[in-house]
Formats: C-alpha cells, structure tokens, sequence
C-alpha cells in the first residue's frame, strides 16, 4: 500500500525590532593616577630599553583627553622600599621623563615583588582617585601578598582600580626578537579580579600594544560586546548627536569573532560621552530570503 503525504506550506508572517544598545564611556572625573611596576631584574635589559624606546605612543595616548592625571614610575624590588617616580605634563614630557624613569630603575633583586611593591607605594596615590596598576615583567610575581589582597587593599583606598599587566602569554609563555618571557599566572588573576587588561610583553609593534593600553586605563574602550549578532547593512552607529560612519580607520568596524562592536579614529568615544548602536539581528540565510521578501 501506498502512502501519499500531502505536505501543506504556510506563510508565516515575521515581526522584526530593532535591537538598540547603549554605552556610556566612564569620565575619571575624582582623577587618575596610573602606577607602573617595572622588573627591574638582570633578565630584563631588553624589554626595559624596548619600552623606554615607546613611551611617546604610550604618552601620545594618555593625552587624547583633558582629566586630571598622574603618571608614576617604580620598581618590583620591594625590599628597596622605594616611592614611585610620579610625572606630570603634556605628551612630550610624559614620554621624556617616563624614559628617563625606566632606563634609571637600576638592577634590582631576582625576586620579583610586584605586589608588594605596589602594597608599599599605596599611600603615595590620591586617596579616592581612580587608579590603574600596570605590571611590566618577564616572570611571574613572587610577592607575600597575594593578587586578593592587592586588588582589596587598593578598592579600599583608591576609586575605580584596575589591574594591567605587560607580560608573558598564557599558558607557556613566550619569545620573540624584542623579548622572551615565563607565563604568569599570578599576575593574570589580579588582571581577572579587577576586570584588568593584558598584554603580551613579547609584542612586536610596542607602538600599538602602548597605544591600546593607554586607552584601556584611561577607561577610553574601543570595543564593545553587542547582545545579538547584527545584520551589518541594517547597523546604524551614533556617538552623542553624530553618525558614525562604517570605517576601519575613523569610524567603526565590526568584529565577528567575538560579535564587537570596534570604534576606531576620531570616532573612540571620549569621557563622558555616549554610543548608540541599533540594528536588526541577523539570523542566517533563512532570514536573509526573508528581509528580501520583505523589502
């Protein structure tokens, strides 16, 4: 016996909203004090000359807005019990005197102390101003006090914190013509803990690796997650009153991987100011048939 299935087809008629995000960009306005903690062991000759090569980007960076900063300079060897350098001014002296800083670090201890370091020099920070820690080293830290008690101690005393480290890549480390470098987790989980960033110490172009941290702790981001994955021709960017154009060099762009929204340029929203996004969500070649049936 044959059996004939009759298969009925129904128009199923879509309703689509427009996704809308907003974002405000934090404006430091208690002030910021950024800490760097450099290792200052015998191992690090090369990356300490490699950054003192690449303050002016660093600099150039922490200058794309008017707050009130302060820029401070020590070491890891804690048992120096030394205050940081701090340095104040416009883009060139930031970058002079923050060269001069790191190549007069001097050789310190093999033990590197990064938290406790940093432990010593809290009370030389502007209580209630925003503070960003920036660790710079080849290994990992060997402090008594641990990555919790750091990131305590510092929320207890400063406003924001964040914890940012220039380090080896996870989980094997890493090498490369400019450095070579131990992983280092310790740090990693003081970075995780204060929603911190990190960055690879073996980096080649220093100039964009500083550039992309100085926005970080001006809490100037670029990139932000979107909720749903967008259909890019239906995107429409505002920041405050002006559209965004789509632009990899000055407007924005969009990165699938990890469904982000990029400002790039003239276009990376400043203090205060405030990013739109409205779109349609994308919903595969299904719902592309079905945009065009529509339109």
């Amino acid at each position: 016996m044959t059996l004939l299935l009759l298969i009925s087809c129904v128009d199923y008629q879509v309703s689509r909203q427009r996704e809308n995000e907003t974002w405000v960009q934090p404006a430091r306005e208690q002030g910021l004090d950024v800490l760097w903690v450099l290792d200052n062991s015998a191992s690090m000759y090369e990356e300490q000359e490699q950054l003192a090569a690449h303050t002016q980007a660093f600099a150039d960076g922490l200058s794309r807005v008017d707050i009130d900063l302060r820029l401070g300079v020590m070491s890891t060897d804690a048992e120096a019990e030394q205050d940081p350098v701090w340095i104040t001014g416009g883009p060139q002296t930031l970058a002079d005197s923050f060269s001069t800083a790191i190549l007069n670090q001097g050789l310190g201890s093999r033990e590197e102390r990064g938290f406790d370091a940093a432990l010593w020099a809290i009370s030389e920070l502007r209580s209630g101003a925003d503070a960003e820690l920036l660790f710079f080293s080849d290994e990992d830290d060997q402090s008594e006090a641990s990555a919790q008690t750091l990131v305590e101690q510092y929320s207890a005393y400063t406003g924001e914190l964040g914890v940012n480290a220039i380090v080896g890549d996870p989980p094997q480390g890493c090498a490369s013509l400019v450095a070579a470098a131990d992983p280092a987790p310790v740090y990693l989980e003081a970075v995780e803990l204060s929603e911190g960033s990190r960055a690879s110490i073996c980096a080649l172009d220093y100039d964009a690796m500083l550039s992309r941290m100085a926005l970080h702790v001006l809490g100037l981001e670029d990139q932000f997650a979107l909720a749903e994955l967008p259909e890019l021709d239906t995107m429409e960017v505002m920041l405050d009153e002006d559209v965004v154009p789509r632009d990899p060099e000055h407007g924005w762009s969009y990165e699938a991987g990890n469904n982000l929204l990029v400002l790039h340029g003239d276009y990376v929203p400043s203090p205060g100011q405030v990013l739109q996004a409205s779109y349609f969500e994308w919903y595969g070649a299904w719902g592309d048939r079905r945009d065009q049936e529509e339109e």
